[in-house]
């Protein structure tokens, strides 16, 4: 049968068969966006409510001078570091002046390293980016563990 068509048609039938599965192809990909799009957005419908209100407990005080178990309150925007103006300070020689930042906003807590030397770790994994805290989180700065707790 192909070999019946002039060539013309051919080339015609091929065009038509590309532009169908380009089309075909593009369908399949915004499905898909739809379909991320939609499960992303029934998983942050509901997030974790955390208050307000919370704290921090020493679990290692490493050379800061704190004692485990004790605890430190949070305020809306807290910055803990060495400088002296710091909202917690700790006076230990692997924590920056201002090392890290622990803020309320959009419902929930929200560490963030302040690209300090040492690094900041939440759950033994490395602070680069805004990071939701969750009750029982752990925060290593230097040689301070601080656990998150309502």
């Amino acid at each position: 049968m192909i070999n019946q068509l002039p060539f013309e048609w051919f080339v015609l039938l091929l065009r038509i068969i590309f532009i169908f599965l380009l089309y075909f192809f593009l369908f399949q990909v915004l499905r898909v966006i739809g379909r991320e799009l939609s499960a992303f957005t029934a998983q942050s419908a509901e997030p974790e409510q955390i208050d307000a209100t919370a704290h921090l407990i020493v679990q290692k005080g490493g050379g800061s001078g704190l004692r485990s178990g004790m605890t430190l309150e949070l305020e809306p925007v807290t910055v803990i570091g060495r400088h002296p103006r710091a909202t917690i300070f700790l006076d230990d020689t692997f924590v920056s002046s201002e090392h890290v930042q622990i803020t309320w906003r959009d419902g929930r807590w929200w560490v963030s390293d302040l690209n300090s030397t040492n690094g900041t770790r939440l759950n033994s994994q490395p602070v680069t980016v805004p990071t939701g805290l969750r009750y029982g989180d752990v925060i290593a700065i230097g040689d301070v563990h601080l656990q998150f707790a309502p």
